[in-house]
């Protein structure tokens, strides 16, 4: 299995950071009356659900029960995922939250009896799976889901488990961090976890949202090549800024797959397919033999169910993943801290302004990530 160390070692660092798994020591909690927290400001879905129905509303801040730990947000960002989810139409997960997304970052202002994780003062971040801390993943994690099943993180104060947070490494500043538990977690978990990425191999990565830009960063930092696809040539522009070897503009070129190919000389080892099975038949096409493709997105379904080419006679490895472990979130953060390695944020809007940013998300029109900076 490929962890920090290894990360490190393949893109040539000294090791500088400590993965933020240690527990800390277990703080009483404060019990005080109702309101004794004071009063705050969350986002909560609306009814019926949608961008437009998102409300600001002002609550007595909830203390933290067993379990539990209360975060002041200092940043939080938006996946497509989250978009779904605020619209009604993300398909997993019978119960529903009230308070939307996946990502964010802030410092623990108080504890629930039990907490050992964590301590006050302490700067965090939390998975999207807090029962999943390492090992195989399990459908049952999606029982437990933050901004999905689990209230999220679009609040000035919200409660969190305490079950996923991790520590952030001193490099890593709260903006940063906030952009990473949704996108950055999965792209490490496709690269290094499944795919098991060498220096000299070739990654392509599809568009150039929050998983292509970190997972180009992180691809990068290994020692491997990096191709990207998008419809707009001065988004390739930009990823070639970011240090991508190879881009090709799906639009001009429908058959980008047999171009990716021929440009790569023989095909990619490693494909991050963030779209789905709309576009699974370029990505076959792209891949060299023995290539894995990680499936990520999980877009719309093709008029035609992809034909799968070279799936047997180039004898190619397809894994679908569903983000990742706490264990792969600190180990992400402890060889981006190691590696210097910065995120991608191209928009960052106030809290007041989560629906703007909301459609921002819905324009496509950005590289990286969209974040919501809190007062």
């Amino acid at each position: 299995m490929v962890n920090r160390r290894n990360f490190i070692a393949a893109a040539g660092l000294a090791a500088g950071a400590t993965a933020a798994s240690g527990a800390a020591p277990a703080q009483p909690a404060a019990r005080k009356g109702r309101g004794a927290l004071g009063r705050s400001r969350v986002w909560r879905i609306g009814s019926p659900p949608s961008i437009a129905n998102l409300q600001l509303v002002t609550r007595d801040t909830p203390e933290p029960g067993r379990g539990q730990v209360l975060v002041r947000v200092v940043a939080s960002s938006i996946n497509a995922r989250d978009r779904g989810i605020v619209g009604g139409f993300f398909p997993i997960g019978e119960r529903k939250a009230s308070i939307p997304l996946s990502e964010g970052a802030g410092e623990v202002i108080a504890l629930g009896e039990g907490v050992t994780e964590v301590k006050l003062g302490d700067r965090v971040a939390c998975c999207h799976f807090p029962t999943w801390r390492e090992g195989r993943w399990s459908p049952s994690v999606y029982d437990n889901d933050v901004g999905n099943t689990v209230d999220g993180w679009l609040g000035e104060q919200v409660l969190l488990p305490a079950s996923g947070l991790v520590v952030l490494p001193e490099a890593i500043s709260f903006e940063s961090a906030a952009t990473l538990a949704s996108s950055g977690v999965t792209a490490w978990h496709a690269l290094f976890e499944i795919a098991r990425l060498r220096p000299g191999q070739t990654v392509l990565t599809l568009g150039t949202g929050g998983v292509s830009t970190i997972g180009l960063q992180l691809a990068r930092a290994t020692g491997a090549r990096v191709v990207v696809t998008s419809s707009s040539d001065a988004k390739l522009e930009r990823v070639r800024q970011l240090g991508a070897d190879i881009t090709v503009n799906y639009r001009n070129t429908p058959d980008w797959g047999q171009r990716v190919y021929e440009l790569t000389g023989g095909g990619v080892d490693v494909v991050l397919e963030n779209v789905g099975r709309a576009t699974l038949d370029e990505s076959m096409q792209a891949s060299a033999p023995g290539a894995t493709i990680v499936m990520i997105g999980t877009g719309p379904l093709p008029k035609e169910l992809p034909k799968m080419p070279g799936f047997y006679t180039r004898n190619l490895m397809l894994k679908a993943i569903s983000n990742g472990s706490r264990q792969m979130f600190a180990d992400l953060l402890a060889g981006m801290a190691a590696a210097g390695i910065q995120p991608v944020i191209e928009k960052r809007f106030a809290f007041e302004d989560a629906i703007a940013a909301f459609r921002e998300m819905e324009t496509s029109d950005h590289v990286g990530k969209v974040l919501i900076q809190h007062p």
